[in-house]
């Protein structure tokens, strides 16, 4: 750990540019955001900051809370709670772990509330049932997927449910199954689970009463060898979901049928060029607001790519390519306005701001930049002063 870069009070700039965003009226006051990271020491873990609305300007309130290796966050905005994993266990030598923490909206503090086992090595990934009650587990170092029970008051009680994906790769980082992602389809009846290790994308039935998961039919969609399978995403209208794979570096588009929770691939596009050198690596994917663009995060090239999407046909098109502001972009996440892009670069200690451009979406770097080590995750938590 470079504990040199623990400089979390200054921001290394001010925004210098986003005209086109300000087409319309900035919402007054700031953003409250938490940075996941990879962190384990001593002094370390969730890092917080706020965002100032009008102008994407960055400044640090400091750490929030110590945890182990939170490189994932979600947050609950209906009762204002942070759901963190910890990261633990990859080489099967533990159990991973999740933790629930009380969001203080004045100071960006957060008081720990519960921690459970995640039911599997190397907790990952996070999606959260619409009614809060169920949280979905993607444990990365056994393939493991798990729901367990989120109380109204926040706390995280024991797994109900464990499932274990199957299959390998060709990759020399695909001997066994890796979960990397859950997400649940809109309709709240499928959990998708992206593979890393196994080249699937895995489908669940979700029984919401017994908080219960097993697999569809069929119960999953066989990807391309090596290409590693890693996040989903669903597009606005449930009728697309977006797949990001690692180690290819490629969007797949699907058609999404809701009735039977079957997937069609009826799209493929690799994020590099075709002459491009060194292997591939992809890591964050999003949707804006609107539902237009799509965004991915480059980590061969260390850019942040912007897709138009095709409303009719759902496909993506290449609509940009900007430098990422650091190196490894590893997550990179809109304001709840839209007007700000904000990505953690893993690879240099850095979290960078892009304004976004309301008519198509493209991203113009701003001087906005915030020291925070090995940032892996990003979210917004509400409004602040």
């Amino acid at each position: 750990m470079r504990l040199g870069l623990l400089l979390f009070g200054t921001a290394i700039g001010l925004v210098g540019i986003a005209g086109a965003v300000r087409r319309r009226s900035s919402p007054p006051g700031g953003s409250l955001l938490f940075f996941g990271t990879q962190a384990d020491e001593p002094g370390c873990g969730i890092v917080t900051a706020r965002l100032d609305n009008a102008t994407g300007a960055l400044t640090s309130l400091g750490l929030a809370a110590e945890a182990p290796r939170p490189t994932w966050l979600l947050h609950d905005p209906g009762r204002n709670l942070l759901l963190a994993v910890n990261e633990l266990g990859n080489a099967g030598d533990c159990e991973g772990a999740v933790q629930s923490f009380a969001v203080d909206a004045g100071s960006g503090r957060l008081r720990p509330l519960s921690r459970t086992g995640s039911g599997g090595g190397g907790a990952t990934h996070l999606d959260l049932a619409p009614d809060g009650r169920t949280l979905f587990v993607a444990n990365f170092g056994g393939g493991e997927v798990s729901a367990l029970p989120v109380a109204p008051d926040g706390t995280l009680g024991r797994v109900r449910s464990v499932k274990v994906n199957s299959g390998s790769g060709p990759h020399r980082r695909q001997q066994g199954p890796h979960a990397h992602g859950v997400t649940l389809d809109p309709s709240g009846r499928f959990l998708l689970v992206p593979d890393m290790g196994a080249d699937r994308v895995f489908v669940y039935r979700f029984d919401r009463a017994a908080m219960q998961l097993e697999p569809a039919k069929p119960p999953f969609v066989e990807m391309p060898p090596g290409s590693g399978p890693r996040l989903v995403v669903f597009g606005p209208s449930g009728r697309f979901a977006y797949l990001l794979t690692e180690l290819s570096a490629e969007i797949f588009a699907f058609r999404w049928n809701a009735g039977q929770g079957n997937l069609t691939q009826i799209g493929r596009l690799a994020l590099d060029a075709p002459a491009a050198e060194g292997p591939p690596s992809a890591a964050a994917l999003m949707i804006s607001h609107d539902g237009r663009r799509l965004y991915a995060s480059n980590r061969h090239t260390n850019e942040i790519q912007v897709y138009a999407l095709d409303r009719a046909s759902g496909l993506p098109r290449e609509m940009q390519r900007v430098p990422s502001g650091g190196i490894r972009p590893w997550d990179a996440t809109l304001s709840p306005d839209g007007r700000w892009l904000v990505v953690a670069n893993q690879g240099s200690d850095n979290v960078t701001v892009f304004a976004v451009n309301l008519r198509d979406g493209m991203l113009t770097p701003t001087r906005t930049a915030l020291s925070v080590p090995v940032p892996t995750s990003v979210v917004f938590a509400g409004a602040v002063p």
